[in-house]
């Protein structure tokens, strides 16, 4: 039995089969492929008359391979990227099948392959390559907008608020609504009275004004307005400090043309586009300014979860997020599971925590194993020949991407370039030379010392930074300590001259000896890490509770 690993090689050919490869060349390509890779061709899936829009999955040979033969190869081989899937689904589709299912995926072509250490790079181009077949569409409704954009014209989208589409002989314009535009022209007024997008906000909802969304669902409705929006009835949104700041701040009130990220678009001579009647002349912009500079708003402080991106829910492993408490109702801070949508993982029941109990386990846990120890900073060095090549390397994929994203470099070609690139980076990581060497050094500080005169935020982006994840559960909290056990191997530690806790299942540096000279065996984890801090609740409950007697007694 061979040893090779085992290759399938697929051919597709659309319905008509006018300048596209034919089934020969596409097998005799793949074969060859296949022979300078060292494997065995199993067998080909053939579709002769199927389009590029029919899934993988769905396909007369290739689908039965996929469904049902999968154990049967080891590799898929394919001329080229639009052979086995042409939309950014479907493609995206096979690519996580592949990894799900331990296979490779190669072209002949494109030259990537995802079995090698590289493919995961290739793999986040090949939605964009995969979208290449919409270049012409794009480029036919880019030129129609420049156009447009030249000429002043307004090409469609969503109507900024206090402003109408008016239709004439060269197409729309804008201009001032005669319903809306004196209210946002009292918009500007308040604001510049009293500075406050909250107060404009408020003012506006008490007044019953749409948002510019709704606006356009409501003319849409009446056959007024052809712009799409995705829910085509009015919601009654509410205007928000963030939605009032959004208008105010936007120089489409000067009459300018502004993309959707904010920037002024410009004529060849520098000058801005205009493309409607100016609300505000450049004296009035300014006075608005210089009131929108004396006040930016701001999440309200302790909106944000002081442990984003640190906390997480024990059972199902997604994030744990803080919730606000609204004293007036008697509701207390806390924190409490909420599930991945997206992963289709629902909330875990009774999952919840009081803030005035979470923050605390967590620093009683964390400093009570490495508190005492000296808080010690990391710098990794390479062989500075090798950095530099690299450093190349990333410089010109950095700017190739620029280019794919300022239309000045295809989609196709940007793949082309960026795959050989990226086989080039891999050589050069590859190649026997010094390794990486981490270097740590202490700061004269422990960590409860560094802890005490930190803040909030800045302690979560050390523990961010570090890769240290903290695990709840009702009864129990699990400590990954992610990057900063390379820190406590650093100073020598051992499990056994820590400070001794019984919560404390810290992977030993070397065997420990117990009664009768048997080795101890280290406690399973919780989370899968190799080590972990683990602290029962009632065991923290006990210890707060100490320390605070202990407080009151010397008060």
């Amino acid at each position: 039995m061979s040893e090779k690993p085992r290759a399938l090689g697929v051919v597709r050919l659309s319905v008509g089969n006018e300048n596209q490869t034919g089934e020969e060349t596409q097998r005799t390509r793949i074969s060859k492929r296949a022979d300078a890779e060292d494997m065995e061709l199993v067998d080909f899936a053939v579709d002769i008359d199927v389009s590029a829009s029919i899934s993988p999955w769905m396909r007369p040979s290739l689908g039965d391979w996929l469904n049902n033969k999968r154990d049967q190869f080891d590799h898929i081989v394919i001329l080229k990227i639009d052979r086995i899937a042409r939309s950014v689904r479907h493609l995206s589709d096979i690519i996580e099948w592949c990894e799900a299912n331990g296979k490779g995926l190669i072209s002949c072509e494109e030259g990537f392959d995802l079995s090698k250490p590289w493919g995961k790079t290739i793999a986040k181009i090949l939605a964009v390559v995969a979208e290449a077949e919409l270049d012409v569409i794009k480029a036919r409704n880019k030129a129609s907008r420049e156009t447009m954009r030249k000429t002043g014209r307004w090409p469609g989208g969503l109507v900024p608020f206090g402003r109408r589409a008016v239709k004439g002989q060269d197409g729309f314009t804008l201009e001032l609504d005669p319903e809306y535009g004196p209210i946002l022209i009292e918009m500007i007024r308040r604001f510049v009275e009293k500075p406050s997008f909250s107060a404009v906000a408020e003012w506006l909802n008490d007044e019953g004004v749409p948002t510019a969304q709704d606006i356009a669902r409501i003319r849409a409705a009446a056959g007024e307005s052809t712009t799409r929006l995705a829910a085509p009835k009015p919601r009654g949104s509410r205007w928000t400090a963030t939605t009032v700041q959004a208008v105010l701040t936007s120089r489409s009130l000067l009459g300018e043309y502004v993309r959707a990220n904010g920037n002024v678009v410009h004529n060849d001579d520098g000058s801005p586009v205009m493309r409607s009647e100016p609300v505000l002349n450049e004296q009035e912009w300014t006075k608005l300014s210089v009131a929108v500079a004396s006040v930016k708003y701001k999440k309200q402080k302790g909106s944000t979860s002081p442990t984003v991106g640190v906390t997480f829910c024990l059972p199902c492993g997604s994030p744990i997020y803080y919730v606000k408490g609204n004293p007036a109702k008697s509701q207390r801070e806390r924190y409490r599971c909420h599930g991945n949508k997206s992963q289709g993982i629902k909330a875990c029941p009774k999952q919840t925590f009081w803030a005035e109990d979470l923050y605390p386990w967590l620093e009683s846990a964390l400093l009570g194993e490495i508190g005492h120890l000296e808080r010690m900073e990391s710098t990794t060095t390479i062989d500075g020949s090798r950095a530099a090549r690299l450093a190349v390397i990333d410089g010109k994929m950095n700017q190739l991407l620029k280019e794919l994203q300022q239309d000045e470099l295809s989609a196709v070609a940007y793949a082309s370039q960026v795959s050989s690139l990226a086989q080039e980076r891999e050589k050069v990581t590859s190649q026997d030379g010094p390794k990486p060497v981490t270097v740590w050094t202490g700061t004269g500080e422990s960590y409860a010392e560094w802890w005490r005169r930190s803040s909030i935020d800045e302690r979560r982006e050390f523990l961010k930074k570090h890769n240290v994840r903290a695990y709840f559960r009702t009864d129990v909290l699990a400590i990954d300590p992610g990057g900063l056990i390379d820190n406590l191997r650093a100073q020598g530690t051992q499990w056994w001259d820590m400070r001794p806790k019984r919560s404390q299942v810290m992977e030993p540096i070397e065997p420990v000896r117990g009664f009768e000279d048997a080795p101890a065996e280290k406690p399973p984890t919780l989370t899968g890490a190799a080590y972990e801090i683990v602290s029962p609740w009632e065991e923290f409950e006990v210890e707060r509770a100490r320390d605070q007697a202990g407080a009151v007694s010397q008060s």
